[in-house]
């Protein structure tokens, strides 16, 4: 699969799959296009699908060693520019999101209308000592009390912030599956700590009313725990124009591996209700 020299300063790994309207779907904090694989590929039997590794993550090298979610916005415009595609749909996850917010507000002519998957738009609208920029104390206690492969287990499954007690309790070999397929190309610690501070120095939600393209603020109602996702799902929707709320029942931060067929549902009809004929 190729990799790309792009101007800003990053070798990058992307695929394409499928034809049709072009959909780039931006990863969580860490993580390769590898996660995307065991769910969300039936999508590239309607749409262009497009993913990558981010800076820091998977098969992406850097030669500009910057790490800010404006350069990762920055290498998502350059991918399409390589692939010379004017304008897509963006679906991001979690930081992901902030990834896609970023080019939604600097770039709205390249972007048809994006998908804010349990996302937000930076620390203001954290509760508690959470809405402090930098690096939260709390991470860094668990990294060092834990180390960083058995922190990010815990994370991934053993609490609900990705999946609910229920699946996990039903369903131990995917989320053990989804933890194996998330690992094995996740950022290294040094990179992981980078992307955690690009994530944690980001602020848009005083930008909020800018956004012009049409929004969905996808998110599962189960989603609360520290970052709580749902309060930042409602300040998306009262401060986007454009915009709409779709709650997924049932759901924590990782419906697009608990629930795959409602989610990529939900994902294929807004692109379609978006596509200018």
């Amino acid at each position: 699969m190729p990799t790309v020299e792009l101007p800003t300063g990053a070798n990058l790994y992307y695929e394409t799959h499928g034809q049709g309207e072009p959909l780039v779907l931006i990863p969580s904090t860490a993580f390769s296009c590898e996660v995307w694989k065991p769910s969300q590929m039936p999508l590239a039997n309607s749409l262009q699908l497009i993913i990558h590794d981010p800076r820091g993550s998977g098969r992406t090298r850097q030669t500009q060693q910057v790490f800010t979610i404006n350069q990762m916005a920055n290498d998502v415009v350059a991918l399409l520019d390589h692939l010379k595609i004017p304008a897509a749909h963006l679906c991001g996850h979690s930081m992901g999101g902030r990834i896609a917010l970023e080019m939604a507000l600097n770039f709205p002519g390249r972007v048809k209308s994006l998908i804010m998957a349990a996302s937000g738009s930076g620390q203001a609208a954290r509760p508690g000592p959470d809405c402090i920029p930098g690096l939260p104390h709390w991470l860094v206690i668990r990294l060092v009390e834990k180390g960083f492969e058995k922190a990010l287990r815990e994370e991934f499954c053993d609490t609900d912030a990705f999946f609910t007690k229920d699946f996990r309790d039903k369903n131990p070999e995917r989320v053990e599956e989804f933890f194996k397929v998330a690992y094995a190309t996740h950022a290294k610690l040094p990179e992981f700590i980078q992307l955690i501070i690009a994530r944690h120095n980001w602020e848009a939600t005083h930008r909020l009313g800018d956004v012009s393209v049409p929004t969905l603020v996808l998110i599962g109602n189960h989603d609360s725990a520290r970052s709580n996702h749902l309060a930042q799902a409602e300040i998306l929707k009262s401060r986007i124009r454009a915009s709409e709320l779709k709650v997924l029942d049932g759901q924590s931060h990782g419906f697009f591996w608990q629930a795959p067929e409602k989610t990529n549902e939900v994902i294929l009809s807004w692109v379609k209700r978006h596509t200018v004929i």
